[in-house]
C-alpha cells in the first residue's frame, strides 16, 4: 500500500460509528477543548483551561485568552492540525459562545510526516459544553 495516506480512525462518541480523517480531527478538538485539566487519569495535563474564563464578562482580552487557549492546548495535543484562523460566530446572553476554527490538517502527523497538507478553512465547532 505504497502512497495510501494513513488516517487516524476512532469510534463516534454519540453514535457509536467510525470516524476517520477531518471528522475523527474535529471529535477530537473539541474533546481537548471540553476537558478540564486535572481531571484524567493518568494524563492529568491533558484538555485545557477554557473552564477558568467562565463566568467572566467577554470582553476583547478575555476573547483572546480563550483564543489563545485553543491554540495553545490544540498545539498540546493534537498533532495532525495547526489553527490558523478563529472567528467569533456567536454570543448569547445565556453564555452560549460559537467559534468556527480553521487550519492545516496534517493526516499523517502524529508520524511525523508534514509534507501531506490539507486546508480546512473555517470548520464550525460547537462549544457550547464550555459555557464560556
Amino acid at each position: 500500500m505504497a502512497g495510501s495516506v494513513r488516517f487516524r480512525t476512532g469510534i463516534d462518541e454519540r453514535t457509536g460509528k467510525v470516524l476517520s480523517g477531518p471528522d475523527h480531527l474535529a471529535q477530537s478538538l473539541l474533546k481537548i477543548w471540553t476537558t478540564r485539566l486535572d481531571t484524567r487519569v493518568m494524563r492529568l495535563a491533558f484538555g485545557s483551561d477554557l473552564r477558568s474564563l467562565l463566568s467572566e464578562d467577554l470582553t476583547p482580552a478575555i476573547a483572546m485568552q480563550v483564543y489563545n487557549e485553543m491554540v495553545a492546548s490544540a498545539a498540546r495535543w493534537e498533532p495532525e492540525f495547526m489553527i490558523t484562523q478563529l472567528q467569533l460566530v456567536t454570543l448569547k446572553e445565556t453564555g452560549k459562545l460559537g467559534i468556527r476554527y480553521g487550519g492545516i490538517y496534517f493526516p499523517e502527523g502524529r508520524l511525523g510526516n508534514y509534507d501531506l497538507a490539507v486546508d480546512l478553512g473555517l470548520r464550525a465547532t460547537t462549544p457550547t459544553a464550555l459555557g464560556v
